[in-house]
């Protein structure tokens, strides 16, 4: 499905997991290569610029995070962008929040007349961006959100579900870098080529502005991941501290009573003449014996400061 958003001159040509007629139509009404018409019909590839002599391909995979049952997971999305000099092209095959809701926002300025400096097409694929990474910056503070909750579980003696919640959090960050690690290198090469009279004069200070903005998000992403670590640090030192003292008290447990044990065992040999067994008094003698044996070693570990 194609919308098309139109404004001042300029045309959005806003593809939705296009066809096969609509991708031709598109590539022989603004003449491009049948290169770009293939990689707007086929999705998933890695996130790259490649310039022609009237137009420029950007490809920007996305990290999404999306929840699934009651968790949360990094999902890429894809969208393909072709900045002519009076048109854009947007194409993805999945739903994209961030360009969804740029889109509302654009119809509504262009009916107002007003909203943000918009000249060319690279203006607009500026803001596309802009807006995009705003949602990156909210998916990454929920990530933080979670890191800080499971802060507090750590210390409330919940170390057992923290590992499987922290692991998960180390794997949404590890595809969130993942997902948008070329893109420095994209505004890296926009900013270099912005002396191209496709972009405007002043492009260049709009790449440079999405390169930081993508520098921020990588800082964040960073300082995220340094809080993670030193959580699980934390709470596997918990962990293992809980774990050995449980073994030391099972194992205390198990000293105190092995030598009462001996005893009645002792006691209980099938042999003729066992002292005390069979004598009036026996039983009880026997039971205050065990009792005092366990009393001492419990003084002992006492004293010891084992427990």
């Amino acid at each position: 499905m194609i919308t098309t958003h139109a404004a001042r001159g300029l045309v959005w040509l806003d593809l939705a997991s296009p066809t096969e007629e609509e991708i031709a139509g598109l590539v022989q009404r603004y003449g491009l290569h049948p290169l770009v018409g293939e990689g707007l019909r086929n999705s998933p590839s890695l996130s790259r610029i490649q310039f022609y002599k009237d137009y420029v391909l950007v490809v920007l995979t996305l990290p999404v995070r999306i929840k699934i049952g009651s968790s949360y997971e990094i999902a890429n999305r894809e969208v393909d962008f072709v900045i002519g000099r009076s048109f854009l092209i947007t194409s993805r095959t999945e739903s994209v929040e961030q360009l969804e809701y740029f889109a509302k926002i654009f119809e509504a300025n262009a009916i107002l007349n007003k909203g943000e400096k918009i000249e060319h097409p690279g203006h607009l694929f500026y803001y596309i961006v802009k807006r995009i990474y705003s949602g990156m910056f909210a998916d990454l503070e929920n990530i933080r959100d979670a890191l800080v909750s499971a802060e507090a579980h750590v210390f409330k003696g919940d170390e057992r579900r923290m590992v499987e919640v922290l692991s998960g959090l180390s794997r949404e960050l590890i595809d969130f870098r993942q997902a948008a690690r070329i893109h420095r290198d994209i505004w890296e090469s926009m900013i270099g080529a912005s002396d191209r009279e496709i972009f405007g004069k002043d492009f260049g200070e709009f790449a440079a502005d999405l390169r930081d903005q993508f520098n921020r998000i990588h800082e964040v992403i960073a300082n995220a991941r340094e809080l993670l670590a030193d959580l699980r640090e934390t709470n596997d030192s918990l962990l293992d501290t809980k774990q050995n003292d449980i073994m030391r008290t099972l194992t205390v447990v198990t000293f105190i009573f092995i030598p009462a044990t001996f005893v009645a065992a002792l006691f209980t040999i099938p042999a003729p003449f066992v002292p005390l067994v069979g004598s009036e008094g026996g039983w009880g003698i026997i039971l205050a014996g065990m009792i005092a044996i366990t009393l001492g070693i419990w003084w002992f570990i006492k004293h010891k400061r084992w427990i």
